[in-house]
């Protein structure tokens, strides 16, 4: 858990093995949001091709031919954690150059720790560490808000497919969550991202859980550990 006011001073509250590089599964999507923000028009639409709809799917998820805009993908992708979404988003240039592209703005964030190798999270060679992902937390609520607002969802309505439902169970039970994303793969198990503003002065609190059985569980645990060292 890190304390961070966003102006570059930080402090570790607790760590635990935080230099250790894990696979992150849908933590992933983080940077494949800020590359479709970087690089795509929100309004282009799409269409969900034969590969992305072969991505693992969700009870409720894009299907084959389905168009949507870019933003409606990219909502789908963060709140439900769309494989195909994902999948889908990475296409308009292409899926290696847009892996490519994740790569590289890891390294200009410096997430020395971190490599992508699909836009998913699937794989488990994408992988990081706690370190990184909450320096990666910090350059999205300072640079792309846009994506800190999307992930704090309870559920969204998308025009022309529904509603979504945020796969993050905290949302509604823990307060002043102002960034969120779940991921999980056998091979990474459970995995979480919360940011939450601390109301006494403005700071944000950084928690991130990797290769957790619950991680909804350990992350309560981390955010009480972070309020009482912190208090």
């Amino acid at each position: 858990s890190v304390e961070s006011n966003l102006s570059g001073d930080s402090k570790v509250v607790f760590e635990k093995n935080s230099d250790a590089c894990l696979p992150i599964a849908s933590l992933t999507k983080l940077m494949t949001a800020i590359i479709v923000l970087d690089n795509y028009n929100l309004s282009d639409t799409w269409k969900v091709s034969k590969v992305a709809d072969s991505q693992a799917s969700l009870k409720q998820d894009v299907k084959l031919g389905d168009t949507l805009s870019v933003n409606s993908f990219l909502q789908i992708m963060i709140v439900e954690s769309s494989n195909k979404s994902a999948y889908a988003l990475s296409e308009l240039i292409g899926t290696p150059a847009f892996v490519e592209l994740m790569n590289q703005k890891a390294k200009e964030i410096g997430l020395n720790n971190t490599f992508f190798a699909d836009p998913t999270g699937l794989s488990s060679k994408n992988t990081s560490t706690t370190k990184d992902l909450a320096k990666l937390a910090e350059y999205i609520l300072k640079n792309y808000p846009k994506i800190a607002d999307i992930s704090k969802s309870k559920e969204l309505y998308i025009m022309g497919f529904g509603s979504v439902v945020n796969t993050d169970e905290l949302i509604g039970e823990v307060p002043e969550i102002v960034c969120s994303k779940t991921g999980f793969t056998i091979p990474a198990n459970g995995c979480l991202l919360l940011v939450i503003k601390n109301p006494k002065n403005n700071d944000y609190f950084i928690n991130v859980v990797l290769g957790a059985d619950d991680r909804f569980s350990e992350m309560k645990k981390l955010i009480n550990l972070s309020n009482a060292t912190c208090n």
